[in-house]
């Protein structure tokens, strides 16, 4: 399964390979119906691990993974694990306390987190340990605990910890895995080894698809969520093609740049260190490269604006305008598809005889287009930018 799809919820689980040697019922078990992300990531970070060829793994070690995990939907796509999941928190001392650059590579992350040895980030790491590795495998033992709930009248989260430990400290065969509290680490049961590397690609899209779903319910409104959950690529940011695009448009007529009120000249360009096509909404929101979300600007400002939004009141009306100037040029253009994109604007832009519907009617579109984008942003956390 590719590591995007998203299949049926109602179909996802049935999807999990059957087997002779572990009971693949357990996984769907310890993932169903969790109201906090600590649980799916956590078997994310194990699973990782696991896939690295990383059997006994330190407890550090598999919240570093989560911790990781989540950075980009955290920091970078601004998304919400839950009002009160704590993992974000965790994520934020590292970025704005420990200086953690929000585009760091995941594996660094990790190396950063089992390094660092801040006594906050101990203290986050040791509360994470405390209840999330019961919890994981807590339905492989679901029998015993109902028979214990039955004969104790204070049967409270520290009693099924102390439960689960008992059960599982040489439960090799059967759990997922084996704590070793005294030491700080798990082991994973080689049965489960076994199948997790066999249905690797199945188990991956999966929880992926877990993890999806509960991140989606928490961010109803934000688009392109699937895509959110992974670090982007180089491909996702290429702007080869837009680039052309612009400077065929310069070729045709004068391009100014929205914020200085300055043309693009070699002077300018000099002054303000060259000319890059920059997203309007952040792309880190929007996750495309619509031309209609694009409009050239200078690279010095463009790397203090980074992934903030544009002061509305003050840029929208002229974006638009000079959205509408390109569009008219572009239109003249022969066999140029261009101009196909701004029907992601608004699908009657153009009238029935091919010819656009005039000034008003472009800007109305635009900023309907624009506007809705850019509250969701904006309440998601997206800070306002002014020159």
């Amino acid at each position: 399964m590719a590591q995007h799809d998203t299949p049926k919820k109602k179909n996802i689980d049935s999807l999990l390979p059957k087997s002779d040697i572990v009971e693949s019922g357990y996984l769907n078990s310890m993932l169903y119906n969790f109201s906090a992300s600590y649980k799916i990531y956590w078997f994310k970070g194990i699973f990782a691990e696991v896939m690295k060829g990383n059997f006994q793994i330190p407890y550090r070690r598999i919240v570093a993974r989560m911790i990781a995990s989540a950075w980009y939907p955290v920091v970078y796509y601004k998304l919400s694990l839950g009002h009160s999941d704590k993992l974000s928190d965790a994520i934020f001392y590292i970025h704005h306390d420990l200086g953690v650059a929000r585009e760091e590579k995941e594996e660094r992350i990790v190396t950063i987190i089992c390094e660092n040895q801040d006594k906050r980030l101990n203290k986050m790491i040791s509360d994470f340990t405390n209840m999330v590795p019961y919890r994981l495998i807590r339905p492989f033992y679901q029998r015993q605990l109902d028979y214990e709930k039955k004969h104790d009248f204070y049967f409270n989260d520290a009693k099924i910890n102390g439960f689960i430990e008992q059960y599982n400290r040489n439960d090799f065969g059967n759990a997922f895995y084996v704590l070793n509290n005294a030491e700080g680490y798990l082991s994973v049961s080689t049965n489960w080894i076994y199948y997790l590397k066999l249905n690797a690609a199945i188990v991956e899209g999966w929880m992926n698809y877990k993890l999806i779903d509960y991140v989606q319910r928490r961010n109803p409104n934000v688009p392109a969520i699937p895509y959110k959950i992974f670090p982007p690529t180089d491909r996702d940011r290429n702007l080869s093609a837009e680039t052309k695009y612009w400077k065929k448009i310069q070729s045709e007529m004068p391009l100014f740049d929205i914020y200085t009120g300055t043309e693009f000249t070699e002077e300018n360009l000099q002054t303000y260190g060259g000319m890059s096509i920059d997203h309007f909404i952040p792309w880190s929101f929007v996750l495309h490269n619509e031309i209609w979300n694009l409009y050239p600007m200078y690279k010095n400002m463009n790397s203090g604006k980074n992934n903030k939004l544009p002061d509305k009141d003050m840029y929208l009306n002229e974006f638009c305008e000079k959205q509408y100037q390109a569009f008219m040029i572009a239109k003249s253009w022969k066999k140029d598809k261009i101009t196909e994109k701004y029907l992601n604007v608004k699908k009657d832009i153009f009238g029935i005889d091919g010819s656009d519907r005039g000034h008003d009617a472009f800007l109305v579109a635009m900023r309907q287009t624009i506007e809705p984008l850019y509250q969701i942003a904006n309440n998601q956390g997206y800070m306002v930018w002014r020159y």
